[in-house]
């Protein structure tokens, strides 16, 4: 998961200043916020994450990525030093493309570039016994409520299952006006569903995604796609959830309802997916019409705020519609279904091992 506070923003900025000076050590010309090798033009980009590893190179969008946990644990030397393990890796992807992690190539890009032995290692000990992070139990308390109430939303009683579904809708927005008066509260931003493309079912899930006080977009790198979804913690650990549920159940109910109406070929697949967005739209506006006009004001203030965190990830935000044909009736089968959607509960695991890695995505 991404983070972006005034704290790690000028983390940022100091890592791409001492990215830029490596590079430049090693003879490699620097052009403001990119660097040239062999004529082409790479980017300079860095960012903050929480994770399992102290760093990783994404060789799809070109961009070196360090654990949160340096700012607070590491000096500018060890900052330097995983810099330089994850700068190798981005530039043995430029030479060899696609090859083993830590192989030979790897570590004659150490060598070529004169970065010494233990920049090539896989791992590195930072205060080991200082690695494990406290739970948010707030934030988890409030994840358990929401996701049993999205679970009754499919209540045979219609009466129930709107009831359950506002009441989510309230939970999450009285935990948000909550960050509304810090103004250091960091975004977060998770990256999901990553693909060699983009499709109708992710289309779908990025209309669904939207109703959980998140800002969902889809992110086009070199030949992958993914959804990122930012937002406050709680909010961006709810919309991984409920991505990822979304991702298996709306394949399962493609499948049942195909056969159910005999629906055949990609046209009807692509409908039913966009009337599944459409009908679950339809029963959250619905839900949300029933807000407070008290309510009604925080949501605006809440949207507000989020709008401008967003700012802080994406300096400019491109948009674009693609035209398809439609199935009408599946279409309508799919806005029935959309109606009928629920959330429901699954188990989240995590590790703790912490590495140094390359990541293709």
């Amino acid at each position: 998961m991404f983070i972006y506070d005034s704290t790690s923003i000028a983390f940022i900025q100091k890592a791409e200043k001492i990215l830029k000076e490596i590079l430049i050590q090693s003879g490699i010309q620097v052009k403001k916020s990119r660097f040239e090798i062999n004529r082409y033009l790479y980017p300079i980009d860095v960012v903050v994450f929480d994770g399992l590893e102290w760093g990783h190179f994404n060789s799809s969008y070109f961009q070196i990525a360090l654990n949160r946990k340096l700012i607070y644990m590491a000096k500018d030397s060890v900052v330097r030093d995983v810099l330089k393990h994850e700068l190798a890796h981005y530039l043995t992807h430029i030479f060899y493309k696609n090859v083993s992690p830590h192989g030979k190539e790897f570590h004659e890009v150490c060598e070529k570039f004169g970065f010494p032995k233990e920049i090539s290692k896989a791992t590195m000990d930072i205060q080991e016994s200082n690695l494990s992070k406290v739970g948010d139990l707030q934030s988890e308390k409030i994840l358990e409520k929401v996701k049993k109430l999205l679970s009754l939303a499919q209540s045979s009683n219609s009466h129930e299952a709107e009831l359950a579904t506002l009441r989510a809708n309230e939970i999450l927005l009285r935990h948000n006006l909550e960050f509304l008066q810090d103004p250091n509260e960091p975004i977060y931003m998770e990256r999901l569903l990553l693909r060699k493309r983009k499709d109708s079912k992710i289309a779908a899930i990025y209309s669904i995604i939207k109703h959980f006080i998140v800002r969902p977009v889809i992110s086009q790198g070199k030949d992958s796609c993914c959804l990122e979804v930012s937002g406050q913690l709680t909010n961006v650990k709810l919309a991984s959830y409920v991505v990822n549920f979304l991702d298996r159940e709306l394949d399962y109910l493609w499948e049942r309802k195909k056969i159910d109406h005999n629906l055949k070929g990609i046209m009807a697949k692509n409908s039913f997916f966009s009337g599944m967005a459409l009908g679950f739209d339809e029963k959250m506006k619905f839900s949300k019409s029933n807000y407070s006009a008290e309510d009604q004001k925080a949501i605006v203030a809440v949207e507000k705020k989020l709008d401008f965190d967003t700012n802080l990830i994406y300096r400019r935000l491109s948009h674009s519609r693609s035209e398809q044909s439609t199935d009408r009736n599946a279409l309508e089968i799919g806005k029935k279904e959309g109606h009928k959607l629920s959330i429901r509960t699954a188990v989240e695991d995590l590790g703790k091992t912490l590495y140094l890695t390359q990541r293709k995505e």
